[in-house]
């Protein structure tokens, strides 16, 4: 198969998660939030640095499965997996900015406003990006305490969610901080549908069509989130 006659390509991984494992994977990244939100912020930073520098590492070969999986050619797969990394570096610096932010008072007050972790995100990840929006998908997301499920593109799993999640966790990243619910096109209402559904899932990010946005929007509107 090739596009344009350009580039070949090969066929998505297998992706078959079904609404039982989209419940698994939230079980895990729910189980995972109190442990990650209290890792030190330093911690944090070193995960998300080691995945940066792993990406950079690896940039030839994972360059040639991207290009295998997204038919793009091999200047704009170096481009994504160098912006990618990037990403990962900012989130990294996001890590040790200050949660707190004092507010003015009188001579016998003071007052503060912090920021606290929400919890588990679901992000999902379109396939004409892949493997940068995951990454930016994911960086601060992690590097503020809170755990992720990232939702790639049925039409390439591997460069838009397994990638990133696999460097992360060699890294060092504790298990189910970040998740990876793939499923085929055919799948992906049921599946979409109980990621949202969930009120465990506290907040989604969402990078891809306008039709499959307003679906995406829509659900978490009726149960008040965001």
């Amino acid at each position: 198969m090739s596009v344009a006659g350009l580039y070949p390509m090969i066929p998505a991984a297998d992706a078959d998660a079904r609404a039982a494992d989209v419940r698994a994977a939230v079980d895990a990244a729910q189980a995972a939030f109190p442990g990650w939100a209290a890792t030190g912020a330093a911690e944090r930073r070193t995960v998300l640095l080691g995945a940066a520098h792993l990406l950079e590492e690896r940039a030839e070969a994972l360059a040639g499965i991207l290009r295998q999986e997204t038919a793009g050619s091999l200047a704009w797969a170096e481009f994504n997996i160098r912006l990618a990394a990037g990403q990962l570096r900012q989130g990294a610096a996001m890590a040790t900015r200050p949660v707190a932010e004092l507010l003015g008072g009188g001579a016998d007050r003071a007052g503060s406003v912090g920021r606290e972790q929400a919890g588990v995100v679901v992000s999902f990840v379109p396939w004409n990006g892949s493997m940068v929006y995951c990454a930016r998908a994911v960086a601060v997301t992690l590097a503020v305490g809170n755990t992720v499920l990232i939702r790639p593109s049925a039409d390439a799993p591997v460069t838009c969610g397994i990638i990133i999640a696999d460097v992360l966790a060699e890294a060092g990243l504790p298990p189910g901080v970040v998740n990876v619910v793939a499923n085929d096109h055919a799948d992906a209402p049921a599946a979409v549908e109980a990621l949202i559904a969930d009120p465990r899932v506290r907040r989604v990010t969402f990078t891809g069509p306008i039709g499959a946005g307003r679906v995406v929007g829509r659900l978490p509107a009726q149960r008040s989130g965001r």
